[in-house]
């Protein structure tokens, strides 16, 4: 046996079919191609370790409320409650705290708006990415009104920088203020969200105590401990500040998971739903090329006859099948690899903006090895049965056979119909996927949003406090901008909001009602919390069901005032008018909340989440909070939101050259990104069906055309006796539709379940939605008919005596 002779043997019969070696080594290409694409990404954000050092010891830590453990809000814990996590763990080598900031930057140019983060000073040390230059934070700079430093990160100092060697000792204007650079972190670190400028958490327990849950935490397990003693001990510290603290933590509990959990997030499921998807289309690829293999061994019985007469064995005979097989699937693994490469290309593209760890996928050595795995495993797949199968067949009983055109074995058409029915079942399975997707995205866009987000431009900005220390500051420089954008071209009304609606900043709130005894610490209600001005409602597309919206008129110094929503209104003052009643704010946005405030109306609910219900809500006037970090928000018309943009960003520059606008946009854009994932993975499926359905009729039109050859001299005698047309059509068609019914049953009970896997991807769409399970059956059955009716038409045409001679 020489290997080498055997592959040029293969090479040289493969090119003596041309159309075969096309069609095979095209279909297993597109299979590889898409199962390499999409293993690139969830190799990328799923499977890659974190790049950090001992990253499996890394651990997300988080607050919960015993009495609502169903609403946890990303990993936040209080600075208090951090410091006595800090001082009692065992189980923890070191814990940090962070949050994710937008730093102003000047003095270098153009103000430009920088991500970065603030944190305490063990957070290099958790990340195991201590500075590479200078050092991390004191204890010293992280206290209260402690000296300003920061930490930047390796690219802003090689591009911003100048890649200064002594960087280390200089100043950087960061919010209006000279800060100290002290360190310069490690090339590549960039948490949390692509930040590159870290800053020291400087938390004044007043203003931010056990109640203010709004930093990170993260921690790294000591080694040799598991994740599950150390979510032992946080349930034993919980305790403790239970009982320490009951005013602020009544119903405390502290939980831990891997920080690679924490970051993937609920990707997870979909991209492995993704993957299991291609595979199912690979499946296909193989079954449609298996088939073809079987169809040209039928027609080389001959041939593999012969060489079984003068000697050759029935392994001789699989192995040269089989590296016939391997040729094809090398072929098809070179040309796949290249359609990963432009497929990855293509997903990093139309992936969503929030996929975590985007940059990380590539087509990298995993990705190859993967590669070559799937390339191997299609060989075995969609080669060895009918190589088996094919050197199987008795040498006389080939000879006949060969010699005679019979059709074969009927063993053989059953193989091929097994075949074709796990094909359409596969197929199934993807559709109704596909199906379900699409309804529920279909959900998603017809939802009621309570605002009006057309023509609606925003853009966001953080004042410093060096130069806008207080309320009255603020409030004053937000109406000259107003003033000088509504000036814009264009331009109908501008607003002022905090927290603007679908957009990332969320603020909750705490208030109790004044004609109520005051409830048990801890125990009052709680609002969603929104900053607006007089204009935005009309900017925004707000309602007020009652009473009456902002004035300019409530500005400091007037009654405290608040609109409340009509979901708060129900669950907070059921059956009652709250318009007129007050209600004490427990929040604090750059002032101190002294005084309840008079409900002056109930504005109809709006959502801040496409999927989510609308929440408690209470408003506040900006004039009489005056924020620091407010979105503004220009309604225009006739202009693009881009040339309103651009002379937004022209008359900002005027009235402060040190104020960038950062994320501009559009409401729209906000809203779209909602749903970005869900069009992501419903583009994906519907493709891989597409793709899927497409293979299944061509397996279908290949099997009864293969059919329709052997059974030539059969049709012919039937017609020569006398049978109709349509009864010829109609045995012609049942060769594919047999099958075809068989998987689409068995499809259609697999789909039960793999619905119930998609539910978590779908939004008011049940797993076994009967209109979608119709609607794919109607589909798939019409596509297989279609795929039979040509071999069946062409069939019903034979001319009897044509048939009878074709022997």
């Amino acid at each position: 046996m020489n290997p080498l002779a055997d592959f040029r043997f293969a090479i040289r019969s493969l090119r003596r079919r041309p159309g075969f070696s096309v069609v095979a080594v095209g279909t297993l290409a597109v299979g590889i191609g898409a199962t390499t694409s999409i293993f690139s990404v969830a190799n990328g954000v799923l499977l890659r370790s974190l790049p950090y050092p001992e990253a499996h010891e890394l651990v997300a830590l988080w607050e919960e409320d015993l009495s609502n453990p169903a609403e946890v809000v990303g990993n936040r814990m209080s600075h208090p409650n951090f410091r006595d996590v800090r001082a009692e763990t065992r189980t923890l080598e070191s814990v940090a705290q962070y949050t994710a900031a937008n730093l102003t930057v000047t003095g270098l140019g153009q103000a430009e708006l920088v991500p970065g983060a603030r944190v305490t000073p063990d957070f290099f040390r958790v990340f195991g990415a201590e500075p590479v230059m200078g050092r991390a934070f004191t204890a010293e700079e992280s206290r209260y009104q402690g000296s300003n430093a920061v930490v930047v990160g390796e690219s802003f100092w090689r591009t911003r920088l100048g890649g200064d060697p002594n960087v280390v000792g200089t100043a950087l204007m960061i919010q209006g203020t000279a800060h100290e650079v002290v360190g310069v972190a490690p090339a590549g670190f960039r948490y949390p969200s692509d930040a590159q400028l870290w800053v020291p958490v400087q938390n004044d327990d007043e203003g931010c105590g056990r109640g203010c849950v709004i930093f990170g935490a993260v921690g790294r397990l000591n080694q040799g401990v598991s994740l599950e003693q150390a979510q032992s001990e946080l349930a034993s510290i919980a305790a403790r500040l239970r009982t320490d603290h009951p005013e602020t933590n009544p119903d405390l509990a502290l939980a831990a998971t891997s920080l690679r959990a924490f970051v993937v997030g609920e990707v997870e499921a979909a991209l492995w739903i993704l993957l299991g998807a291609v595979g199912m289309v690979l499946l296909i690829a193989c079954a449609n090329v298996a088939n073809l293999v079987l169809v040209r061994g039928g027609g080389r019985r001959t041939e593999l006859a012969v060489r079984a007469a003068i000697g050759a064995s029935r392994p001789r005979l699989v192995a040269q099948l089989m590296t016939e097989n391997a040729a094809l699937a090398v072929a098809a693994g070179v040309l796949g690899l290249l359609l990963a490469s432009w497929g990855t290309s293509l997903l990093l593209r139309i992936a969503p903006a929030d996929l975590p760890r985007l940059d990380e996928i590539a087509l990298d050595g995993t990705t190859l090895v993967f590669a070559l795995l799937v390339v191997s495993l299609t060989v075995l797949i969609f080669g060895l049965v009918p190589a088996l199968r094919i050197a199987d067949e008795g040498l006389a009983e080939a000879i006949r056979r060969g010699s005679r055109g019979a059709v074969g074995p009927r063993r053989g058409h059953r193989v091929r119909a097994t075949i074709l029915g796990a094909e359409v079942a596969l197929s199934v399975l993807l559709l109704v996927g596909a199906g379900l997707m699409v309804r529920s995205l279909a959900r998603m866009q017809t939802v009621e949003l309570g605002i009006e987000p057309d023509n609606v431009a925003i853009f966001r900005l953080s004042l410093p406090s060096a130069r806008y220390a207080g309320p009255d500051e603020r409030v004053g420089f937000m109406e000259q901008l107003d003033e000088r954008l509504s000036g814009i071209p264009g331009v109908e009304k501008v607003a002022t909001t905090v927290a603007v609606p679908f957009g990332t900043v969320t603020l909750f709130g705490g208030f109790n009602r004044s004609e109520l005894p005051a409830p048990e610490p801890g125990q009052g209600p709680s609002a969603d919390y929104r900053v607006l001005d007089a204009d935005a409602a009309d900017v925004l597309g707000l309602r007020v069901a009652r009473g009456r919206g902002f004035r300019e008129s409530d500005r400091s110094g007037a009654e405290p005032v608040v609109l409340v929503n009509e979901t708060a209104a129900r669950r907070f003052w059921p059956g009652e008018d709250p318009v007129g009643k007050r209600m004490s704010v427990q929040i604090s946005v750059g002032y101190a909340e002294s005084q309840p405030r008079t409900i002056i109306g109930v504005i109809e609910d709006f959502r801040t989440s496409v999927t989510g219900e609308p929440a408690p809500m209470m408003l506040v006037p900006y004039a009489q909070a005056g924020a620091s970090f407010p979105h503004v928000a220009i309604k225009y018309d006739g202009v693009t939101a881009a040339s309103v943009l651009s002379a937004a960003r022209h008359e900002l520059a005027a009235l402060d050259p040190e104020l960038p606008m950062a994320q501009p946009g559009t409401l729209d854009q906000l809203v779209a990104r909602q749903i970005a994932a869900s069009r992501f993975y419903l583009v994906l499926l519907s493709l891989f069906a597409a793709m899927a359905v497409a293979l299944a009729a061509v397996g279908v039109y290949g099997l009864v055309a293969y059919l329709v050859v052997q059974r030539t001299r059969e049709i012919g005698m039937r017609m020569a006796l006398g049978a109709r047309v349509e009864e010829v059509i109609r045995m012609v068609v049942w060769q594919g539709l047999g099958p075809a019914l068989t998987g689409l049953a068995i499809g259609l009970a697999a789909a039960l379940a793999f619905g119930r896997v998609l539910s978590g991807l779908l939004y008011q769409v049940e797993p076994t939605d009967p209109l979608t399970i119709a609607a794919i059956s109607v589909l798939l059955l019409l596509v297989v008919v279609a795929a039979t009716a040509l071999p069946a038409r062409r069939a019903s045409r034979i001319p009897p005596a044509d048939a009878l001679r074709s022997e």
